[in-house]
């Protein structure tokens, strides 16, 4: 599928406000959660961390360069965070992220996409990283 096909049906399953601004808490909080666990296992010199997201990253790259490169930005800021944290730390927040992801579809009244399709696991952080770049730096309108 395209990066199109893909953001559109991934937006039909979150056109709730709500749902979005859960969302909006509960993507970050699993993705720093997933890096911090991810960061406990070492494959010296470096962490499991680090070739995962890189994975990720060209899987997002084959989408949209941009998203990636978004992407990439985000995934650093939050393995910095991350591998600063305790391990407990790293599981409450993929925890709390999670219980976001759910209260955010008892608004939408459905089932996570990812429930059909285990790619929208991956899609998730990419859509959701790109929309907030486009929502910051969209021209704002003038008032009449």
């Amino acid at each position: 599928m395209t990066k199109t096909e893909l953001f559109t049906e991934y937006a039909s399953y979150h056109t709730d406000r709500r749902n979005r601004a859960c969302h909006a808490v509960g993507i970050p909080l699993i993705v720093l959660g997933v890096l911090g666990l991810f960061s406990l296992i070492k494959l010296d010199p470096i962490d499991l961390a680090i070739p995962v997201a890189v994975l990720v990253l060209i899987y997002y790259a084959t989408l949209t360069v941009r998203g990636a490169l978004i992407s990439l930005a985000a995934f650093a800021i939050l393995y910095v965070v991350a591998v600063r944290l305790p391990w407990q730390a790293d599981v409450a927040a993929f925890v709390l992220g999670w219980i976001f992801q759910l209260i955010g579809h008892r608004y939408e009244g459905n089932k996570p996409k990812f429930l059909e399709n285990l790619t929208y696991l991956l899609i998730g952080p990419l859509y959701f990283f790109d929309h907030i770049v486009d929502r910051t730096t969209r021209p704002r309108a003038k008032p009449a």
